[in-house]
């Protein structure tokens, strides 16, 4: 029997979010002891952050299936389609806020390798995020090119063109990623890569917003959104240095990153007049 393509990729996006969720219960249940450990030794601010956290996973979770939404009510289903690259990076973003509160509540606890393998692993996640940010984003540069270029105006040749980059990036950032020797050398490159990532995804949806494209969500608000998160990521790691390694620094991070993704997931819902 032979399946629609609709169904066939609601099924391989509930199997591959099942997957996903099955193998973060059974990392946080062979960690069971040292969160049991960080309640004990941080107790209210313990609960604090697991509510701060889980709220964020909630907006995040509201933003993609909205856009999933979004995207199956279409008449055809394309992986290339606006909506479905931008529900990715938010169905990605939940894992890495369920990694991320693993590592806030038990690091303190962790050695020096098993810091090194899990700021890795984290590392690979937040490539996977932005990877469907950039995909979109080189239509936009593609966009303006086109006129220069006749090639660029076929879509399957675009298409290709975009995948062969977002393969590249992907594959140099994986290579130079396992060789990294040390705690010190992963935690330097991280911003190097990301905070770049972000500059230009900021730039993307201005120039979305300039030319009027992306006309299925509101660019301006967006490029407004990713901005404000891009000044969150350059400014976590000054405020361990005003607020020290506490509990209460990762608190406020996180509420202030709730709020900048309320501001953003109006961004995917409101559209544009």
């Amino acid at each position: 029997m032979k399946i629609n393509k609709t169904l066939f990729y609601k099924i391989s996006l509930l199997t591959l979010a099942s997957c996903f969720i099955t193998i973060f219960i059974i990392i946080f249940a062979l960690n069971e002891e040292l969160l049991g450990k960080a309640y004990i030794d941080y107790g209210i601010s313990c609960i604090a952050i697991l509510v701060v956290i889980l709220a964020r996973i909630g907006i995040v979770f509201l933003t993609t299936v909205y856009l999933m939404k979004k995207w199956f009510n279409q008449d055809k289903q394309f992986l290339t389609d606006i909506p479905f690259l931008l529900g990715m990076f938010f169905f990605t973003l939940i894992f890495g806020k369920l990694s991320d509160l693993l590592w806030d509540l038990t690091f303190h606890y962790l050695s020096d390798e098993l810091v090194l393998i899990f700021l890795k692993v984290r590392f690979y996640i937040i490539m996977l995020e932005v990877a469907p940010l950039i995909y979109l984003g080189f239509e936009i540069i593609f966009f303006r090119l086109e006129f220069k270029y006749e090639k660029l105006k076929s879509r399957k040749y675009m298409n290709r063109i975009r995948s062969a980059l977002i393969e590249l990036i992907l594959g140099g950032e994986s290579i130079l990623i396992i060789f990294l020797p040390t705690i010190t050398s992963v935690g330097l490159l991280l911003p190097v890569i990301l905070i770049p990532s972000l500059m230009g995804i900021v730039y993307i949806f201005y120039l979305a917003y300039k030319g009027g494209r992306l006309n299925v969500v509101k660019p301006r608000i967006l490029s407004i959104g990713f901005l404000l998160y891009l000044f969150s990521n350059i400014f976590r790691p000054i405020l361990p240095l005003i607020m020290g390694e506490t509990p209460n620094y990762i608190i406020v991070v996180e509420i202030i990153d709730l709020v900048i993704f309320i501001f953003i997931f109006f961004g995917m819902y409101k559209k544009n007049d």
